[in-house]
């Protein structure tokens, strides 16, 4: 048996532009949707960027050790 965990939402007021609403009814877009897909993924790309200056210089000690070294399990590779 499986259940499903629906996230809480929240209702909020919005503002677009007349024209992309009404573009938006004729093809039945679900905007609530759409626009949590759209933060959805601008919050992914925002916090891989975080992620990524947050790990810069750890990063940056593992390429200096792979290039003074050489990687791990290298010598194994076939390709």
């Amino acid at each position: 048996m499986s259940t499903t965990v629906k996230a809480v939402k929240r209702t909020v007021s919005l503002t677009i532009d007349d024209d992309l609403y009404q573009r938006a009814r004729m093809y039945n877009l679900n905007l609530s949707q759409r626009l949590s897909e759209a933060i959805t993924q601008e919050l992914q790309q925002l916090e891989r960027l975080r992620w990524k200056e947050e790990n810069r210089e750890g990063l940056l000690e593992i390429n200096r050790i792979n290039a003074q070294c050489g990687h791990f399990g290298g010598e194994h590779r076939k390709f």
